[in-house]
Order: structure tokens, then C-alpha cells, then sequence
């Protein structure tokens, strides 16, 4: 391995390691509101990258504060990473979208 493709993989580690350890307070911040949330995406499917975002799923039926409430949650778990993320909801999906998005996760 030349020393751009370490120094790539040393990055891609550390911003994997962010997002795991952002993720993991969302979903515990959100079990403890009664907040369904599911990690999709390149994350979801243990395919995270470089330059990947973090894509939650709230599950359910949603209300307007509910929704504003899952809003708050995660953009204040990551705000000041650096991680750009999609939060979903469920309601608002096809059950085509929903179902390519629950396919690959591990």
C-alpha cells in the first residue's frame, strides 16, 4: 500500500469510527424519546465510505412534533462533525423506496 492509499484508509477509519460513535448516541438519544430510528444507507450496509453520509430511517407513523423532534435530535448529534446525513421518514416513502432501503442492511 503507497502512502496516499494509508493515509486514505487511516481517514476513511477515523470518519467511520465518527460516525458510529454519532449514530449509536442518536439511537440511544432517540430510544429514550420514543423515537424508531434505523441506520440505511452505506452505513446500514457496512459499506461506509469516505465521503458517505450518515442515512437514518425514523420508522412509523409520524406526527408534526414528532417529526421536528427527530429533526432536532440528530442534527444536534451532528451538527459539529463534519457528516453530512438524510433523515427519512418511513411515512413519507413508497413501499418500493421503503423496501430498497431495508434490503441490504446488516
Amino acid at each position: 500500500m503507497n502512502r496516499m492509499n494509508a493515509l486514505l484508509a487511516t481517514r476513511r477509519a477515523a470518519r467511520q469510527e465518527q460516525a458510529d460513535e454519532s449514530v449509536a448516541r442518536i439511537l440511544e438519544d432517540a430510544r429514550r424519546h420514543g423515537l424508531d430510528l434505523l441506520v440505511v444507507g452505506s452505513l446500514g450496509k457496512g459499506d461506509f465510505r469516505l465521503h458517505s453520509d450518515v442515512d437514518l430511517l425514523v420508522r412509523g407513523a409520524i406526527t408534526p412534533a414528532r417529526r421536528a423532534l427527530a429533526e432536532r435530535l440528530v442534527a444536534q448529534h451532528l451538527r459539529h462533525t463534519g457528516l453530512p446525513y438524510d433523515l427519512l421518514f418511513e411515512a413519507d416513502l413508497s413501499p418500493d423506496r421503503l423496501a430498497d432501503l431495508l434490503h441490504d442492511l446488516v
